[in-house]
């Protein structure tokens, strides 16, 4: 990608099982499950892991608000 902020659709690929997410803190989790809870676009939590084993509950929004998606975090080199 060009490294510019963006949403994704929770049910679009950046969402699948596995997918790699990168936090404010620079430390990566990964996707571990989504589960859509209205007909709503972001109505969906998402359950994601730390490196550690660590699990977490977000909605999607808000995951979006903390994580970036691994293409997205990723700068073309000069």
């Amino acid at each position: 990608m060009n490294g510019a902020n963006k949403f994704h659709p929770p049910g679009g690929p950046a969402f699948r099982v596995g997918e790699q997410w990168i936090g404010g803190n620079e430390l990566p989790v990964w996707i571990t499950n989504i589960r859509k809870y209205g007909p709503g676009k972001w109505d969906a939590d998402v359950e994601y892991m730390y490196e550690d084993g660590v699990r977490n509950v977000k909605d999607a929004w808000n995951f979006q608000v903390r994580f970036a998606h691994v293409a997205d975090t990723v700068r073309e080199l000069a």
